[in-house]
């Protein structure tokens, strides 16, 4: 979604970057649908959900006639578990207070083996003030999971250390490699 170019807007429950998209699952770009964990994280019956929403949303922009009964029972469904899921966050808010206890030689990334210290020491000496910044000096989200795992942990501290918001850290660019699937290549 980063390389194709769509928006993306920083949720403060969460404390992520998320794609913008409609309830159908259009992106803020023509002809870009999106669902399952791409779109937020929701779990699988939301990720089949979306995924059944977002089809009818394709064969609606393609001029097709949809079921409007299906659409409404999909979108049900999808609030039901928007609702559930707002519930979770807020029983179980993301415990940031946890970083402040964090020690120099805790391993963020394991990919790159980057610690805590090596961020920390990035952000105050190095004047590294976002998220990308941080990347360039120390490697972190250039490994195999390409910022995917420890991402947020890294934007967390950097936002901690700087005394910032976290949304004003902002987030890792995505990068290639990727790799398109090709809708005839789909069982």
């Amino acid at each position: 979604m980063d390389l194709a170019g769509c928006a993306f807007a920083f949720d403060a429950v969460t404390r992520q970057w998320t794609p913008r998209h409609d309830r159908a699952g259009r992106s803020s770009l023509p002809g870009v649908y999106l669902a399952g964990d791409g779109a937020g994280i929701g779990g699988a019956d939301v990720a089949e959900l979306q995924g059944e929403r977002a089809g009818l949303a394709v064969l609606e922009d393609l001029g097709q006639r949809v079921d409007r009964t299906r659409v409404a029972f999909l979108e049900r469904k999808l609030a039901r578990q928007a609702r559930f899921r707002s519930a979770l966050e807020n029983a179980y808010p993301y415990p940031a207070h946890l970083l402040g206890e964090i020690a120099d030689g805790e391993i963020i990334c394991r990919c790159e083996g980057i610690t805590a210290g090596t961020l920390l020491a990035a952000a105050t000496e190095r004047d590294a003030a976002e998220m990308n910044r941080l990347k360039a000096f120390t490697r972190i989200g250039m490994g195999r999971c390409q910022g995917r795992v420890c991402g947020h942990a890294a934007a967390e501290i950097l936002a901690r250390t700087l005394g910032k918001d976290i949304a004003l850290v902002g987030r890792l660019r995505g990068n290639p490699p990727v790799k398109p699937i090709p809708v005839g290549g789909l069982p």
